[in-house]
């Protein structure tokens, strides 16, 4: 066990009640709170699913913790950006990293150098993040509340690639988060807002763009799809203006 994993057995309870004060903001259903700890070091397997936590400058971002031991996380909300700035980097959209046992949670690992834990607390799940460089056994970078989401919502939340309509243009990503925004890779205004309606789901883009992923369900992590874009202005009761592929990533 790493030396914080042993120091938060022994933290009082009042601090680590402390630090669950505030939490992210999101759109999906949270879980209960969870049962009594009966152990100090349960099966992190307990802790898979998808999380909403906040950044160093509070701001949300989901976490994905798969079967597999891989994680990914689903950014994007820090808000308009200049136009001088051009698209949005794929980096402030994704993070890619693995997931461990620690201490009485997980610890993530990203391969940006960032790392994410969820810890069980008296008063429910935290999180602590530790900024490139940062020494894991001081205190962490950015605390916060963990909260785990459930529901139809959550299984859409995550990180696609997408085909654009036009056949010059390299496939781009869009992150989906929990709050109902959307932000791509492509648009210089990347912002946008997403829901699920019966059959499929739908992205409706600031630049005018709207996108739809013709399935009922969320697909699984590679799994492709066929996606629909209308361009700005085209009748969206009418035929889509390209088919497309899409993956999950």
């Amino acid at each position: 066990m790493d030396g914080m994993g042993s120091v938060l057995r022994w933290l009082p309870l009042g601090l680590l009640a402390l630090l669950t004060a505030c939490g992210p903001v999101y759109r999906a259903r949270a879980e209960p709170a969870a049962a009594p700890i009966g152990s100090a070091e349960p099966n992190p397997r307990r802790l898979l699913g998808t999380w909403a936590l906040t950044d160093n400058d509070n701001l949300l971002f989901n976490l994905l913790l798969r079967p597999d031991g891989s994680a990914i996380s689903a950014m994007g909300s820090q808000g308009p950006r200049p136009l001088s700035a051009g698209t949005m980097p794929a980096a402030e959209l994704m993070e890619l990293g693995h997931w461990k046992g620690w201490g009485n949670g997980v610890r993530i690992d990203y391969s940006d150098g960032w790392t994410d834990t969820i810890l069980l607390a008296p008063g429910g799940p935290i999180q602590w993040s530790w900024a490139p460089g940062s020494n894991r056994d001081e205190p962490p970078t950015n605390t916060g509340k963990a909260v785990r989401l459930k529901g139809p919502a959550a299984g859409w939340v995550g990180v696609y690639r997408f085909a654009p309509t036009q056949p010059d243009q390299p496939p781009y990503l869009a992150s989906l988060l929990s709050s109902g925004r959307a932000i791509n890779t492509i648009d210089t205004i990347a912002a946008g807002s997403w829901r699920q309606e019966e059959a499929h789901l739908v992205i409706d883009w600031a630049s005018g763009w709207r996108t739809s992923i013709e399935q009922a369900l969320p697909p699984a992590p590679g799994q492709s799809f066929v996606l629909h874009h209308w361009a700005p202005g085209a009748n969206r009761q009418g035929p889509a203006s390209s088919q497309r592929q899409g993956e999950r990533l």
